[in-house]
Formats: C-alpha cells, structure tokens, sequence
C-alpha cells in the first residue's frame, strides 16, 4: 500500500476508528464501574480517558519516518486510550479489565517492568500498552468495526505519565541532540519517581491496614443495608458513615453483624420507617443507620446524645431512639 492509498483509507476510516475507541473506551470504565462502584470508579481514573485519533497528517508523517509498507497494520496507533491511575499497585486493574474482555483480542506491547531493565531512559513510557482488536466484525454507532482494526490503550500512573509530558518531545523525540547533562538529569528524576511511587505504595498499604476493620464494616452495613432497606435508597457518604463508625468503635466486633441482623429479625419495622424517612432525612439513605439502630438498642440515650458526631443531624438520631422506645435525654 502507498502512501496515496493509505491517505485514501484514512479518510475514508476516520469515523469508524473513532468509533472503535469510544467503544474499547466505554467498555473498560463499564467494567471499572461494575468492579468498584460508581463512586470508586470516579476517584480510581486520574484524568478522563477520552479516545484520541491519530490525525491523517500525523499517521501520513508516521509512515514516512518509519517506511511502513502495510501501515494499515504496522501502525497501531490510529486510535488510542490512555488510562491513568494513581499508583503503579493499580495499573493491574485496568490490565485484568482489558485482558479478561471476551469483545476484543488484547495483546502487550510494551510492558515498563521488562523494558526498563533493558534501557532505563524507557521510564517515560513506563505504562503497559495493549494492542486491542475486536474478535469479530460489529456495528457501532453506525460504523463497522473489523477484526484488524487496532486501538492501542495505554494504562500508566500519574507520576509517569507527568514525567512522559515533560519529556516525550524533548528526551526521546528531539529535533536535535540531546545533552549527556540532561540525559543524567532524566534518570535522577526516574529514580525519584520510583522511589515516590515505592513510598506512596507502601503508605496506603499501612492507611490499608489501619483502616481494615472500618472498610469491612461498612462494607457488610453496605450489603445488608441493600439487602434490607434496597440499594436505591443508598445516597452513600463516606465521611458521614466513617464519623459514625470511628465514634463508636469501641463497640465494634466480629459479631456485629449477627447482632445487628438479630437487631431487624426482632424490629421488623425498622426497614420500613428507614424507607419511609430516606427523602428528608439523609441519615436514614447511609448504610451506618443499621449500626445507629444497634447502637440505640443498646446504649443509654444520654450517652448517645452525648457521643454523636453529626450535630447538624441530631434529628435523626432522635427518630431512631423513637422507634425503639428510648426516651430522648441528653
């Protein structure tokens, strides 16, 4: 194929590469969103991943440089994706996601932790990429999509791909030579990415750690909550729930839940005034009410009063010590 032919192919495969990388785009944050959640998936991508194609004069300039002579399939950058997560530990979510998609063929063709052992000036592409293509032949917004269609999807860390902005052009595709002074100031900086990458990694292991008992509460109040109440009725607010369960940790065991559980078997009610009270009192949308109605189960009114961490929604609390037949002392 000469150049003239590819310009001809280009154009006329414009709209359906672009449509080939929405799709691969759309896809992987469906799963990201099916795998976290909506609220996690939202925090868990750095930067928007929005499907960048390559434009015709750009593969045209590409095609000379390199001498392709089947750039139709030599060059598999026509369209791309880029996802960009915070540490390095969470480049494998996004790689288990694009690996385990039964729509495409995904294949590694670059992978940081093999390539910078070879050359260490490769840190600016230290992010693993993917050649993906779909198995079959579809129809997508109106554009067909076919097996050799490539969308290359890169997934990096926000520190790589901050360094890859800064140096890209001017380190690895300069328009001249490259001092050997600059080059030594490019790896002390990639040593001091992997070093704060290694740190960072290592801190929210700990915060991980820490954390471990609260996450797994509210987790289980989460569940039971939907199982319950209904997920529709959860508007979840992390600082509000984790207010409530730091407050009263010191109640906290590994038979909550069956106490809890034991608690709604008894009041069969509470689902029902949780349900009835969702839409002008927030407290009841937050899977921590199950814990509150525990906690009023069991605890003096006055000391609960006392304790509780929402001053702006002491309301809610009275309801629940209500419907329990707690008298409301402070």
């Amino acid at each position: 194929m000469d150049i003239n032919e590819f310009r001809e192919f280009l154009q006329t495969r414009q709209d359906a590469y672009a449509a080939w990388g929405r799709f691969v785009s759309e896809e992987i944050c469906s799963a990201l969103r099916n795998s976290l959640g909506d609220d996690k998936a939202k925090l868990f991508l750095k930067i928007h991943s929005e499907p960048r194609l390559k434009t015709i004069a750009s593969a045209l300039g590409k095609v000379s440089r390199k001498g392709y002579d089947n750039p139709m399939v030599q060059m598999t950058d026509l369209i791309g994706v880029r996802f960009v997560v915070l540490l390095s530990v969470e480049i494998k979510t996004i790689s288990d996601i694009i690996e385990n998609c039964d729509k495409w063929h995904a294949t590694v063709s670059k992978d940081y932790l093999s390539e910078i052992d070879v050359n260490p000036k490769i840190f600016d592409y230290q992010s693993r990429h993917y050649e993906v293509r779909p198995i079959t032949q579809f129809d997508y917004r109106g554009e067909s999509i076919t097996p050799e269609m490539c969308c290359e999807v890169q997934v990096r860390t926000l520190l790589q791909h901050a360094y890859a902005e800064l140096v890209h052009d001017s380190i690895y595709k300069p328009s001249g030579d490259v001092p050997k002074s600059a080059e030594r100031q490019i790896a002390r900086s990639m040593a001091l990415m992997e070093t704060t990458d290694d740190l960072f990694c290592k801190t929210m292991e700990i915060l991980a750690d820490n954390s471990k008992e609260r996450n797994e509460l509210l987790e289980f109040l989460s569940g039971y909550y939907s199982e319950k109440i209904g997920k529709q009725y959860i508007d979840e607010d992390l600082h509000v729930n984790f207010s409530v369960i730091d407050t009263f940790k010191g109640h906290i065991d590994d038979n909550l839940p069956n106490k809890i559980h034991v608690l709604l078997s008894e009041k069969k009610y509470i689902p029902t005034r949780i349900i009835n009270r969702v839409e002008y009192n927030p407290l009841f949308t937050q899977p921590c009410i199950l814990f509150v109605y525990w906690l009023a189960s069991q605890l003096d009114s006055g000391e609960l009063l006392s304790q509780w961490p929402l001053p702006g929604n002491i309301s809610g609390l009275e309801l629940v010590l209500s419907d329990l037949g707690k008298s409301i002392s402070r």
